[in-house]
Order: C-alpha cells, then structure tokens, then sequence
C-alpha cells in the first residue's frame, strides 16, 4: 500500500509524461510546490518499490507498474472531480483540491458507482432537481 504522498508523485508523474516528453526532479517540485530534496527523498521510496526509473541527475520514469497506478489515481481524480463539479457545483479550484484529498480514500466499487451515478444524473431527462429528489 502507497501513502497518500507517494500516491500524489506518482499522479504528478504521469501527468508530466502525459504533457511532456521527458520528466525532471525540477519539473515534479515545481508542480508539487515542495523542494528538490523532497523530491528526490521520495523517488527513492517510488525506485525502492519499482515503480518509477531514475538514475541522479537523470529523468524520472514511471515502469509499467508504475504507469499503471499513475492511471487509476489520475481516473479516480477525474471521477472526483467532475462529482464535486458537475454534481454538487463547487468551484473547480475548490473541488481540485478536495479531489486531490479524497482520491487516496476510495476504492475501484466507490469510484465505480460514482461514476454510475454522475452519468444517471448528467443524462437524467429531467431537470436535476427532480432527479436528486427521486434519488432520496
């Protein structure tokens, strides 16, 4: 099981291998908003448990197994994030980091059934008021 710090690297990661062609240890703080030697206390954890490659002063990379967990956080993030928005309209800045803090707490049947229950809601032919009063 990976902390909830670990957890955050890893997504930063893959966003950053998404958006970019190679990643840096700079490249990780600066997104994070923590110090060079944070990141690299924590990429040695992530290369300890083979989830990430990474040599000193080289580019950071997830392995396989890595990308994989990259992924399904980032997934859950999303679900969370359109929930907080699109859902129970709160502010995209606000709703970002409730996201960031509840997506180490659920789990794949959660994340599952919420998204079931935002595209019920999104495609409810009523208006979402009636919608949510049926669902009580």
């Amino acid at each position: 099981m990976l902390s909830s710090s670990s957890e955050d690297y890893i997504e930063t990661i893959y966003l950053l291998e998404n958006e970019q062609r190679v990643v840096r240890v700079k490249d990780i703080g600066e997104k994070l908003g923590v110090s060079l030697p944070s990141v690299n206390q924590a990429l040695t954890v992530l290369k300890k448990k083979n989830l990430i490659e990474h040599e000193k002063y080289g580019y950071v990379e997830l392995t396989g197994r890595g990308r994989e967990i990259g992924e399904k956080i980032y997934n859950r993030h999303k679900v969370l994030l359109k929930f907080l928005t699109e859902i129970l309209e709160i502010p995209r800045e606000v709703a970002e980091e409730e996201a960031c803090r509840i997506e180490h707490y659920i789990g794949n049947q959660t994340q599952q059934r919420l998204k079931d229950f935002i595209g019920t809601v999104l495609n409810c032919p009523h208006s979402r008021m009636n919608c949510s009063e049926r669902m009580e």
